[in-house]
């Protein structure tokens, strides 16, 4: 299956991103099919072959989710946006405490408790 996705290039805490047709199965740096164009996200520079993305989308190529986000605010593409992340498992998730609230003592009495004032 192909996909257009980002391929990091740049200097290190100086990301630059090309955007770039491969194969789901190749590596994100590895052989480019065709080359659409980049995106700086420090300057928000954006330069994109809108025609070209539409061919190859047309063709069945699926964007990455951070593309299919940009392609959606530039009018690229139709339709709503997706979440582009997950958050690890100890983050942005619910905890236990949240999960499971514990039931105060004073909200129910216990069995006990009724059997003692039924007496």
């Amino acid at each position: 299956m192909l996909v257009i996705r980002l391929q990091r290039v740049g200097k290190k805490h100086q990301a630059s991103f090309r955007i770039v047709l491969q194969d789901s199965k190749w590596k994100p740096q590895g052989k480019v099919l065709e080359l659409f164009g980049f995106y700086n996200p420090h300057s928000k520079e954006k330069q994109i072959q809108t025609e070209r993305v539409k061919f190859w989308i047309a063709k069945g190529a699926q964007p990455s989710a951070t593309l299919h986000n940009m392609f959606v605010d530039l009018g690229i593409i139709t339709g709503e946006k997706v979440k582009a992340w997950k958050p690890k498992k100890g983050q942005g998730g619910e905890t236990k405490s949240e999960a499971k609230p514990e039931p105060s003592p004073a909200a129910e009495p216990s069995a006990e408790e009724v059997s003692a004032a039924a007496s």
